[in-house]
């Protein structure tokens, strides 16, 4: 007959549930925006040298006003 083994086996340990981290909240301030009119309206882009060249190079001439 076969002896009993003489080490017992050892109990798994509870888990433990890791505790959430606490997340860092980052708030920004939006600063105000110009309006959608005045963005629209600004047509300065437009006269701007190295715009122009790039238009020139593509053989589109630029609209009189």
């Amino acid at each position: 007959m076969a002896l009993k083994w003489p080490f017992g086996k050892k109990g798994a340990e509870p888990r433990q549930a890791e505790t959430p981290k606490k997340r860092r909240v980052v708030e920004y301030e939006r600063k105000p925006d110009r309006s959608a009119e005045e963005t629209m309206a600004d047509r300065s882009h437009l006269d701007d040298k190295g715009f122009k060249d790039a238009m020139a190079l593509l053989g589109v001439e630029p609209k009189k006003k």
